[in-house]
C-alpha cells in the first residue's frame, strides 16, 4: 500500500468538494424540471459528497490506498467528466446516477478499502464515458 502525502489528500478532498458543488449547480439549473422527491434526493447526495470532502480532509496523511496517483488521476478525469455532463443538462435520473456513484466512491474512501476505491472509480469512469 502507498500512503498519499498531505497535498494529495487535500486534492482528493477538493475533488469531492467540487463534485458536491457540481451537483448543487445541477440542482439550481434544473430545479424547475424536478419534482420535490428528485430535488431532495440530489440535495441529500450533494450533502453526502460535501461531508466526504470534509472527512477526507480530516484524514490527513492517514489515508492509505493501493495506487494513489492512478486513483487521483481517475478522479480528476471523473471530476471533469461530471462538470461536462452537468453542463449538458442531463436527465434528472442521470444526475442522480452520477451522484450515487460518487457517493459509492466516497464510501470506499472513507472505509479505507483500496480495492473498493479502485473498483468503484473504474466502474464509474466507464459509466460516465457512456453518458458524455
Amino acid at each position: 500500500m502507498v500512503s498519499p502525502d498531505t497535498q494529495q489528500v487535500f486534492m482528493l478532498s477538493d475533488y469531492f468538494g467540487k463534485l458536491a458543488n457540481a451537483i448543487g449547480e445541477y440542482i439550481d439549473f434544473n430545479k424547475g424540471n424536478m419534482d420535490v422527491e428528485e430535488r431532495n434526493k440530489l440535495y441529500d447526495l450533494e450533502i453526502e459528497l460535501a461531508r466526504y470532502a470534509g472527512e477526507i480532509n480530516m484524514m490527513g496523511v492517514t489515508l492509505a490506498f493501493e495506487d494513489v496517483k492512478d486513483t487521483l488521476s481517475q478522479l480528476e478525469v471523473i471530476t471533469e467528466g461530471v462538470k461536462a455532463a452537468v453542463k449538458k443538462a442531463l436527465a434528472v435520473q442521470d444526475a442522480i446516477n452520477i451522484a450515487t456513484n460518487l457517493v459509492t466512491i466516497g464510501t470506499a474512501i472513507i472505509s479505507r478499502d483500496p480495492k473498493a476505491i479502485i473498483r468503484s472509480t473504474i466502474k464509474f469512469g466507464k459509466s460516465l464515458e457512456k453518458m458524455i
